[in-house]
């Protein structure tokens, strides 16, 4: 159901709708979690939550090691580019996850997976283990970490890298905001930078006006990604070496102005929303 061909990751059937991702089935099984039902009925901290998902943060095993479990109800998608074949967004999320594997983006430690179809609908779940040593760029821009211009350099040099694996291999992340990249230092100044919440995740068509379309995608990643992170913490010269690396590494040229117009632009259209307005950000486009 997940083809986890090329990557790191290997998927083993619990039965009754479940599944477990090798290594962590013994684990599991320690903590009293071998059904689909133990699954669901877990709780924690409550961390998000909406009509068709909620997402806690939990502790197992005799560690108390943290994850972070994603339970939805009906929340599926069904349109043209599924064939109007009903589709689950934990499947979709996983199968992105192993698109970003293939491309060198794998810090990502899903645990087990389940989903039953029964008269109230489709119930699924996604248990996955926090990164471990990371924080959110967003909490290192609010965070006393930012003060410093070689840390803050450091992290925009990670994010780059992390973008050009990305948009290099012709996918897009779509919600790209700072809480959704996680950072992590990995010693002599350098840092890691990760995506998460891949839901959204497009991908490079094969069709004569696909580069089009996902080279517009991957600007709305560069302009969410602009529009959250907050003035004046980073500075306009900074933003704008962040986009001439980013441009340097993908082969696009500075002559083109285009591509620099097509964020600003996208930037405009989206922080129109209220959500954006607290990073300083809008008022300068």
């Amino acid at each position: 159901m997940i083809d986890t061909t090329g990557t790191r990751y290997e998927l083993e059937e619990g039965g009754d709708g479940l599944w477990f991702f090798k290594g962590w089935r013994n684990f599991l099984k320690s903590a009293g979690l071998t059904d689909f039902d133990q699954f669901v009925l877990l709780s924690g901290r409550e961390v998000d939550r909406n009509p068709r998902t909620v997402v806690y943060r939990l502790e197992l095993g005799e560690e108390k090691q943290i994850f972070y479990l994603k339970l939805h109800k009906n929340y599926v998608k069904q349109s043209l580019s599924t064939l109007y074949k009903k589709v689950l967004i934990i499947q979709l999320e996983l199968t992105n996850m192993m698109h970003y594997a293939r491309v060198g983006l794998a810090e990502l430690e899903p645990v087990a997976w389940g989903w039953k179809s029964g008269e109230d609908g489709d119930v699924s779940f996604l248990l996955i283990k926090e990164l471990d040593g990371y924080q959110s760029l967003q909490d290192f821009l609010n965070g006393p970490d930012c003060s410093s211009k070689q840390q803050r350099r450091a992290v925009a040099e990670a994010v780059e890298t992390m973008l050009t694996k990305m948009h290099g291999c012709g996918l897009a992340h779509y919600d790209l905001f700072t809480w959704h990249i996680f950072v992590k230092k990995t010693g002599e100044g350098r840092f890691l930078a990760h995506p998460i919440d891949l839901e959204r995740t497009k991908l490079k068509g094969n069709w004569p006006w696909s580069q089009w379309l996902i080279r517009r995608k991957q600007a709305a990643d560069l302009a969410v990604l602009n529009l959250t992170v907050p003035w004046p913490q980073i500075s306009s010269a900074e933003r704008m070496r962040f986009y001439h690396a980013y441009c340097k590494s993908l082969g696009i040229s500075d002559k083109d102005r285009s591509f620099l117009k097509l964020i600003l632009s996208t930037a405009r259209y989206r922080g129109l929303k209220r959500k954006f307005k607290p990073f300083g950000v809008v008022a300068r486009l």
